[in-house]
């Protein structure tokens, strides 16, 4: 199974992958946050009180049952499959002093109790272009030690940031061209997508900042792999004109870049070891209303990376991602979510 995450929107769509270019959508998660535990279960939260939000443990074929509680209410976060660790968000109002375009607390759940970690700044700032702002950082790293959380969204905005859950400190500032940040499948390495950089990058506790060899800067939507072995990505053939957007997958073993075909192609995500979807985009015309130089077909492909050849996805009425967000011209989801690796 693969989760594919909303963007800009609480929703996530949970698919059957066994066979690629002929997927099953087997349920829609909206308003809520849900994570994959096995390949056969996922957990998603039911707020029940204020003070009360039960974590539901969907199994396929069977019944959901509660296998633990929240002490408080909430509907989007990351946590721990077993409910140790969780951290979450509220907006915070705007002022005219710290947070002129409004701010984001972050919260954290960690040994039983629940407070605030920090709150950073909105940007304040908009992009007229076909991947919008980068989304909001806010993710767990697989051994439960560390969280990296905050935003880049446009002028005044606050740098990421890695907290220590064990003593709920601030172990790293990171780098204000930072835009993005992936943890690895296991451990707390850090992958890192940058602004105005030659190469990603990685970021540990113990070592600090590492370029990583062969690898461009990663601009648009990484993620890695079931296995964590290779990051698919988004990226302009010419980032300075931006008009020619290619999918391109990063082999962390080899140090090794492939675009996976050149034709206008984004929105690049692993659904399985070995294969990924994307989107077609063709050119904007003036009669588009369009964000950027080009815009979805609506057409989804898959490719088999050992065969290199892609195949457009069939989907049955009402399954296709991006006809079910709400139209061709829209950004809905971003990298699949896979179960934890063991």
């Amino acid at each position: 199974m693969v989760l594919l995450q909303g963007i800009y929107t609480q929703q996530q769509m949970l698919y059957d992958v066994s066979d690629p270019v002929h997927p099953r959508l087997l349920c829609i998660f909206t308003n809520t946050s849900a994570h994959l535990v096995t390949g056969a279960t996922v957990e998603w939260l039911k707020p029940i009180s204020d003070s009360e939000t039960d974590i539901v443990l969907h199994a396929l074929g069977a019944n959901d049952t509660r296998v633990g509680t929240f002490p408080f209410r909430v509907t989007s976060g990351a946590w721990l499959p077993d409910g140790s660790v969780m951290a979450y968000t509220l907006q915070v109002p705007a002022d005219n002093t710290n947070y002129v375009g409004g701010g984001v607390a972050v919260y954290l759940y960690a040994h039983q109790q629940t407070g605030p970690l920090y709150t950073y700044s909105n940007g304040i700032g908009d992009c007229i272009c076909r991947f919008g702002l980068p989304p909001e950082v806010l993710a767990i790293s697989p051994d439960g030690q560390y969280v990296v959380s905050g935003r880049i969204a446009g002028k005044g905005s606050d740098p990421l940031a890695v907290y220590r859950v064990s003593d709920r400190a601030r172990f790293v500032t990171l780098d204000n061209k930072v835009m993005g940040a992936v943890w690895d499948r296991s451990g707390h390495r850090l992958f890192l997508n940058s602004f105005d950089t030659t190469s990603a990058q990685s970021w540990t506790p113990e070592a600090g900042y590492a370029t990583l060899a062969g690898a461009a800067p990663w601009r648009y939507l990484p993620g890695l792999s079931p296995d964590g072995g290779e990051v698919a990505y988004t990226d302009y053939s010419d980032p300075n004109v931006m008009a020619q957007p290619r999918a391109y997958v990063y082999d962390l073993k080899a140090g090794t870049t492939r675009m996976l075909i050149n034709q206008i192609r984004t929105q690049v995500l692993f659904v399985k070891d070995g294969w990924v979807w994307y989107l077609e985009d063709r050119a904007c015309t003036p009669a588009d209303s369009c964000a950027g130089s080009t815009m979805p077909t609506g057409k989804v492909f898959a490719m088999q990376l050992s065969a290199g050849t892609e195949t457009e996805v069939t989907f049955a009425a009402g399954e296709n991602p991006v006809a079910h967000a709400g139209g061709v011209n829209w950004l809905p989801f971003g990298p699949g979510e896979f179960w934890p690796a063991t």
